[in-house]
C-alpha cells in the first residue's frame, strides 16, 4: 500500500517539477556544426623568400546558422596546407590572429619543407605545427562573445626558394566544435 501511495505521489508531482529544458528549445544547449576558419595567404613571385599578408576579417556569426547563439566553443585541430607547382624547399613561418580591436596575438608557429606541407599538416598528427594557446584562446572568446568578434589571420614567413610564378600559397584552416542555444 505505501508503495503504491509513493508511486501516485511521484507521478502527481513529475508536471511540477522543473523540466522546462525540454519544453523550451531557448533553454536547451545543443551541439552546433560550426564551418572552419580559414585564410589563404599568396606567396608572392620575384626575388624576395620572404612573404606574409592579413586575409580579410571574418565575422564568426556566419560560421553558424543564424537562428543560433553560440554559448561555447572550443578548437580541436588546425591545418597548414601549400599549394602550388613549384618546391619552394624549406620554409617557416608564424600565423597571427587579432579579435576585434584587440592586437594580433600568434596563433601557432611551423617548420618544415615546403613539399610535406602540400599534404595538410594537422596540430594533432604533426610536429612541424607548434600552438599558441592565448592565440587559441582569443578565438574561442571572439566566437562566444555576444556580439560574435570578427577574426582577422595574418602571415608572416620565409621559404628557402623565392616562387617565379604567383601560383604558390599557404592556407590555413581551424576546425572547432561549439555549442548554443537556438533564439
Amino acid at each position: 500500500m505505501k508503495m503504491k501511495l509513493l508511486a501516485l505521489l511521484v507521478i502527481a508531482a513529475l508536471p511540477l517539477m522543473a523540466f522546462d529544458c525540454i519544453t523550451d528549445p531557448s533553454k536547451l544547449t545543443i551541439s552546433l556544426k560550426v564551418s572552419p576558419l580559414g585564410a589563404t595567404f599568396l606567396i608572392n613571385p620575384g626575388t624576395n623568400t620572404q612573404y606574409g599578408g592579413m586575409a580579410p576579417a571574418i565575422n564568426p556569426a556566419s560560421l553558424v546558422s543564424s537562428g543560433y547563439t553560440l554559448t561555447g566553443a572550443s578548437i580541436y585541430d588546425i591545418t597548414v596546407q601549400t599549394t602550388g607547382p613549384e618546391d619552394l624547399g624549406n620554409g617557416s613561418g608564424t600565423v597571427f590572429v587579432a579579435v576585434g580591436s584587440k592586437s594580433r596575438d600568434t596563433l601557432f608557429t611551423y617548420s618544415g619543407t615546403w613539399t610535406q606541407f602540400n599534404t595538410p599538416q594537422s596540430l594533432l598528427a604533426s610536429s612541424a605545427i607548434a600552438l599558441n594557446q592565448s592565440g587559441a584562446n582569443d578565438i574561442v572568446a571572439a566566437l562566444t562573445s555576444q556580439p560574435p568578434l570578427q577574426v582577422t589571420f595574418s602571415a608572416a614567413g620565409t621559404v628557402k626558394t623565392a616562387p617565379s610564378k604567383a601560383d604558390d600559397y599557404l592556407t590555413v584552416q581551424v576546425y572547432m566544435q561549439a555549442s548554443g542555444h537556438k533564439n
